[in-house]
């Protein structure tokens, strides 16, 4: 067995096990077991749900979650997140999957980590193109017909994240976050819908589109030049629960509790955004705004900086309202978890 496994890896290029992937040369029903077990090659385990996960370790973009939706073009290797294997590296190039049935679901779930690059000629672009430039696409987007089931785009410019999702009557909702991502740090980016409502709360009925995803960019922008690097790609037919996309965002939080913050409204006055505040959270004060959450952040904070979470959630510091503070009059709302004695 040994003895065949090392002529395997001087004359196969890969080992299949389970589903069979198109350029495999060997193809594994079950398991490999090396020295009586002391070594056991198994698929990946399965996470409920998924049905579609790029790790970007490979030359190509292979399915981990052992459906075999196994995109089509090649994959630019580049520093993975946490420094754990590769992420995918991509300008004005994309991968794509076909059209299959396991991502058509009246609910469904896509997370992602991204780490936006930027040099003197992708800013210029930025700023003569000033649009929206798709991370991930599922659809078609023309002059005549947009289909997006979904599209999550950013900005370059300004470093916004816009999300769109078709509707009934070929009507597109789109939804902006308040948030503005920066460049050279990762962030973990997850769109949510269930069967009523899309993340931030829209309510739409999603319409399934027999049209490839595009990971990367699209072939409908080509006037984007946004340099990117994609990790841990997933697509679930299932919402997501919160905990699920805290536990799995928390690694890029600077040392943040996920729920200790959330957003309550933004572009509000002093009143109703204390009354925008979730149950169980409040408007947080300067004192926690300093203190509770600078101390969290002090590795990516200056002593003489502003609000720690502000720059974290790439919010003007300048734009949130406290507690028992005149100014700002309006901005965003930060409510703070109320912390049990």
């Amino acid at each position: 067995m040994v003895g065949t496994l090392w002529l395997c890896a001087a004359l196969c290029s890969s080992l299949c096990i389970g589903l069979a992937f198109e350029g495999c040369d060997v193809v594994v029903d079950s398991s490999i077991c090396i020295k009586d077990g002391a070594t056991v090659l198994l698929p990946s385990a399965r996470r409920d749900g998924r049905v579609l996960h790029y790790r970007f370790d490979e030359e190509v973009a292979v399915d981990s979650s052992g459906f075999g939706n196994h995109g089509v073009g090649p994959v630019a290797g580049h520093s993975g997140f946490s420094g754990v294997g590769s992420s995918a590296y991509f300008r004005k190039n994309f991968v794509y999957l076909p059209d299959t049935k396991s991502l058509r679901s009246n609910e469904f779930s896509v997370a992602l980590f991204v780490f936006f690059l930027k040099d003197e000629e992708s800013a210029a672009s930025a700023d003569k193109v000033n649009d929206y430039c798709p991370l991930v696409h599922k659809g078609i987007r023309t002059a005549a017909l947009s289909e997006c089931a979904p599209e999550i785009a950013v900005n370059p410019k300004d470093g916004r994240v816009r999300v769109l999702l078709s509707v009934e009557s070929s009507q597109t909702m789109e939804v902006e976050s308040n948030c503005r991502l920066q460049p050279h740090q990762w962030y973990h980016i997850a769109v949510v819908k269930d069967k009523s409502s899309l993340t931030l709360y829209i309510n739409a009925y999603v319409r399934y589109n027999p049209l490839p995803l595009y990971v990367g960019a699209s072939p409908y922008m080509g006037k984007c030049d946004m340099p990117v690097l994609i990790d841990e790609l997933s697509f679930y037919t299932k919402a997501l629960g919160r905990d699920e996309v805290q536990a799995e965002a928390s690694a890029v939080l600077g040392g943040v509790e996920p729920s200790y913050v959330a957003i309550g409204c933004i572009n509000c006055g002093k009143e109703e955004a204390m009354k925008s505040c979730p149950q169980g959270y409040h408007l947080c004060n300067k004192f926690e705004l300093y203190t509770g959450m600078y101390k969290t952040t002090l590795w990516f904070m200056p002593v003489s900086g502003g609000y720690g979470a502000a720059l974290r959630l790439s919010i003007p510091a300048n734009r949130i309202m406290a507690a028992a503070s005149a100014e700002p009059s309006t901005g965003v709302a930060l409510c703070c978890a109320n912390l049990q004695n």
